[in-house]
Order: C-alpha cells, then sequence, then structure tokens
C-alpha cells in the first residue's frame, strides 16, 4: 500500500489525533464512572438527610407519645383514688357521729353497735374494689400467706396449723397486700 506523502508536521499531527482519540477512548468510560458515582454518593447523603430527619420527627413523637401517656395514666389514677376515697367519706362522717354521741348519753353497748356498723359498711366499700380476707385460723401455715411470729405448743392442735392471728392478711384481687401475721402450733 502506497501512503500519500505527508510532511513531517501532518504526520506528528495525525499522530496526535490518533493518541487524543485513544486516551478519550480509555479515559471517557473512567470520567463517566466519576461522574455516576458523584450522583450517587450526592443521592445518598440526600436519602441519609431526609431518613436523619424521618427519625428525629419519629424519636419526637414517640417522646410526646411516652408524656402523654405518663400524663394520661396519672389522670386516671387519680381519677380512681378520688372515686375511692368519695366512697370512703360516708364512714368518716360516720366515724365522726359516733365519737360525738359519746358525750351523750349512749351506752358501751350502743357505742360498740354502732362502730359494728362503721365497719361493715367500710369492708363492704372495699370489698367492691377487690379487697378479700386471707382465711387464717386453723389453716396450715402457708409461707405464701402468713407470716409466722413464733411458734407456740399447745396439745391437741396438730403442728403447723395457725392457732393465733395478730394481725388479718388481705388479698387484693386475687394477689396478696398484705400476709396475715400468725402464731403456729409446734
Amino acid at each position: 500500500m502506497i501512503e500519500p506523502f505527508m510532511s513531517r508536521d501532518q504526520k506528528s499531527a495525525e499522530s496526535e489525533k490518533k493518541e487524543v482519540k485513544k486516551r478519550s477512548k480509555i479515559n471517557g468510560p473512567q470520567e463517566h464512572r466519576e461522574d455516576r458515582l458523584r450522583k450517587k454518593l450526592k443521592e445518598a447523603k440526600q436519602e441519609i438527610s431526609v431518613l436523619k430527619d424521618r427519625l428525629l420527627r419519629t424519636a419526637a413523637e414517640m417522646d410526646n407519645y411516652r408524656k402523654r401517656t405518663e400524663r394520661e395514666i396519672s389522670q386516671l389514677i387519680e381519677s380512681a383514688n378520688s372515686g375511692i376515697v368519695k366512697e370512703l367519706l360516708p364512714v368518716i362522717d360516720d366515724l365522726e357521729r359516733s365519737l360525738n354521741s359519746t358525750h351523750d348519753e349512749v351506752t358501751a353497748k350502743e357505742f360498740r353497735k354502732g362502730i359494728e356498723l362503721i365497719y361493715q359498711k367500710l369492708i363492704s366499700i372495699l370489698r367492691s374494689y377487690g379487697l378479700k380476707k386471707i382465711e387464717s385460723l386453723n389453716t396450715p401455715f402457708d409461707v405464701e400467706l402468713h407470716d409466722a411470729l413464733m411458734q407456740v405448743e399447745k396439745k391437741g392442735v396438730q403442728s403447723g396449723l395457725i392457732i393465733e392471728e395478730h394481725e388479718k392478711g388481705y388479698y387484693f384481687k386475687d394477689k396478696v397486700l398484705r400476709h396475715a401475721k400468725v402464731i403456729v402450733s409446734k
């Protein structure tokens, strides 16, 4: 093949063009790849920013929800307590009347009867809320229900039975509220 006649300058310029084309083919995809990576990085940073914002908002909402729930629970407890106290006011009124009647001519028998009625009224109110007495006398000692104050030998009584109750025990809605303080036979 015969090459057309070219001067050195022409050959040099031609070879330079080929070199530039060659480099652009090699570097072109590299530059394009870097642009794509920069774009992806920018998008990732924006997404991180959006997610951080969303996380902060969610955390603030949860904190507000927790505070609101605590406030509502506190109000419910206060309301329930005021209801119980309101139901106990007649018992206080009855006790005050009983105490005031001691100045009058009231026999001990009448006074005792009045106190018993007040006691029954109080127990009735407390039962309506779930209070229940633990039956202890003449039952076997149970560490889940009783606190033994002492053990005493008693003839004719089986060992481990409760023979005296110093303080009554109570359940509140099937849970032990207070253990009974008892004396147990040896």
